[in-house]
């Protein structure tokens, strides 16, 4: 699993699913995701936010470029 990603990497990627915030969801797996920030949440949740599936729950961990 991977957790660092460039700006340009994160933007070549096609958007999956948009959240209600405006984050877009670039990476998902079965227990694996990665969503890069809008611009205005970079603030609360830095530049992209990786989600891992563990013991059935989601656990975040917010990164910077």
């Amino acid at each position: 699993m991977r957790t660092e990603y460039t700006k340009q990497e994160l933007n070549r990627l096609d958007t999956i699913e948009q959240a209600w915030d405006g984050d877009e969801l670039k990476i998902q797996e079965s227990d694996y995701k990665v969503w890069l920030s809008h611009p205005e949440n970079r603030a609360y949740n830095g530049d992209y936010t990786i989600e891992v599936l563990v013991n059935g729950k989601w656990e975040q961990s917010n990164h910077s470029f």
